[in-house]
Order: C-alpha cells, then structure tokens, then sequence
C-alpha cells in the first residue's frame, strides 16, 4: 500500500475509534465492496485490498500502536535495558525522525467510555429523550485528583528532579535523554497514596443524565459527547463517552436513511383498471392513486411521508405493490374472467 493511504481513512473511523467501531466498518465495507456485489469490478477489487489490510492493522491493538505512534505496522518494538527508548531519542537528535515527545509527559488522557442504546423503530423515527444512567471515573474527592493522602502532596521525583526525563551518556560527546522511569514521565512522585483512591486520583461516580436523541437516527449509528468520558488521571483531560444506537426493526417498514419502504398488496381490479388504495404510513394512513395497467412490483413514493428531520429536510415513503391474485373464485367471476380472456385473446 502506498504510503499516503490512510488506514483510517479507508474504514471511514477516526483515530480515537473503539475496536467495535472499527470492526462494524470493516463489516460494512466488506460487504459494498465484495466480488459477489461488483462481478468483474477491479476498482473494487483493489479497494476491498486496501479495506483488508487497513482492518488487519486497526483491529490488532499491537499493531495499531506501532501504526498510531511510528506511521507503520511494521515496526519492531525491542525492550532491552531501555535500548527501544534511546534509540528514538538517538535518531530524534539528527532531524527527520520524530517517535514522540521529547519533554516532560505530563497527565494523561482519561478513557474513553461506550454507552449502547436500544430504541424502538418509532423513537428512531420522530426522536425522543432517553435517560440513561451510567459510572465515569472523576477527580477523587479526598486528595482532590492529586492521588497524595491529605495534608500530603507529590513530590518531586528523586530520579529526575521532576523534568520527566533523564539523561544518559552514550560515552564520549553523545548523550540522549529517555523517559524517566520512576515518576514515568510527570516529574512527581506520590510517597503517601490516597486511602480512598489508593493514589489513582480517581474515584467511580454514578452518573445520570437524559440524552435527546433526534429524529433519523439509524442502527449502529453513534454519537460522540466530548469530555463526557473518565476524568484524566492527575488533572489529565478526560476522555470522551461514545453513544451508539441501536434500532429494532419494524414488522411493516424499513428505513433507509431518511426514507421508508413499505409493500402492500392491490386488487387484481385495480391493478387493471385504476383506482385509488389506503396505504400506512408513519403519520398515518393516506391515499394513493393506482393508475390503469398498474405492473406488478411497481414502486411509487409519497412525497414527505419520511421522517423529518430537526433542520427541515423530509424524506420520502416508497412504496412497493404486488397485484393480489384471488385463490378462490365465485361462478360469476369465473364466467367474467372467462369472457375477459375471450374479449383479449
């Protein structure tokens, strides 16, 4: 693959995706893109390769590590005596070559958290309010974040004066700095944890909240509420929560994006001769007009009969009709169809 493809671009995800999100794109372009669908097609062909091998490194967490940090898959992480550390910081030292940050770390991102949603075809449809109750991990109350008991604070760490990184000697003029391993790069140290927190800083909290969700929303669809998620460890940012939807089904509808698809069975009379029919819709039943010679299988849309959308857009109702053909006939309607096969050939 070259060099310029982007494995997250290819799957349609962003950096910060779950291995669910990745997985159901996978999924879904797989299936666009499959030979069975694109008989002969090699622009698909080429594409379904690059969709493989972009979910072959995004669902491998090893992989997408050494992807996210280094630009490839391919590259071998070696733990030796902190060899991996200073050889970044080695060819960091001649320019073009950039494997992370060279200063003090400082607090890290909290996590990000998932919440499903199951709705009914209906809440989907016209929108709803859901309350939903879930735990994030905040700002211990105790020490404040800090992770230190109270009356106590970090200190600075011992090892490297609290800049997060030391220095080493390669022998001669060279030297190079890597990532200090007692305070892992934050510079401080907690010498008397927190009882509550146990010197995470963090604690559980139970959260509820009532979530609007508009009207469209489609299975397996998601949305992300920035900051929303756990709480950064030592004042750290915090994460994202991450809703995904799920819509059951309808026994007469289904959507596609903003539109609804329905079949309905005519007369046999009407297909022939015109008419007009009763069809459901989601707001409720309406007319429609069956005009004469009517074919099986024909599709007709209802214009606004979709669902509507909170900035105005409406989509459609299509509706599909098969000609019901009676299993039983009286006397008279044999002899009236006998008579209409005579009069037609």
């Amino acid at each position: 693959m070259a060099s310029d493809d982007d494995y997250y671009e290819i799957l349609g995800v962003s950096r910060n995706a779950t291995q669910e999100e990745i997985k159901r794109a996978y999924r879904r372009l797989a299936k666009e893109y499959h030979p069975d669908r694109n008989p002969g097609d090699k622009e698909a062909e080429e594409k379904l390769k690059k969709i493989n091998e972009a979910y072959s490194v995004l669902s491998d967490p090893e992989k997408r590590a050494n992807y996210d940090r280094y630009g490839t898959a391919d590259f071998q992480r070696i733990d030796m005596d902190g060899f991996s550390e200073l050889f970044r910081e080695f060819f960091r030292g001649f320019g073009g070559f950039d494997f992370g940050p060279r200063a003090r770390r400082g607090p890290m991102r909290g996590r990000d958290l998932r919440l499903n949603i199951r709705l009914t075809f209906e809440e989907a449809f016209f929108g709803t309010k859901k309350k939903v109750a879930f735990k994030r991990r905040v700002p211990c109350k105790t020490c404040r974040g800090t992770g230190a008991a109270p009356g106590t604070s970090p200190s600075r760490c011992p090892t490297c004066g609290g800049r997060g990184q030391v220095i080493q000697s390669m022998g001669g003029f060279l030297t190079v700095s890597q990532t200090c391993p007692t305070c892992q790069g934050l510079g401080e140290v907690v010498t008397t944890p927190c009882p509550t927190c146990r010197g995470t800083g963090l604690e559980s909290q139970r959260v509820e909240v009532e979530i609007p969700i508009p009207p469209g929303v489609e299975d397996e669809m998601y949305q992300r509420i920035s900051g929303a998620g756990d709480a950064g460890p030592r004042g750290g940012p915090p994460g994202d929560l991450i809703i995904v939807f799920s819509v059951q089904s309808h026994e007469k509808f289904v959507r596609r994006g903003l539109h609804t698809y329905i079949e309905i069975d005519i007369p046999f009379d009407i297909a022939v001769l015109g008419g007009t029919v009763q069809v459901p819709t989601m707001w409720g039943s309406s007319e429609i007009k069956i005009p004469r010679g009517t074919r099986d299988g024909t599709l007709f849309r209802m214009k606004g009969k979709g669902v509507h959308t909170n900035d105005g857009r409406k989509g459609d109702q299509l509706v599909r009709v098969h000609i019901e053909i009676p299993e039983k006939l009286t006397r008279v309607q044999r002899e009236y169809l006998e008579r209409f096969r005579e009069v037609f050939g």
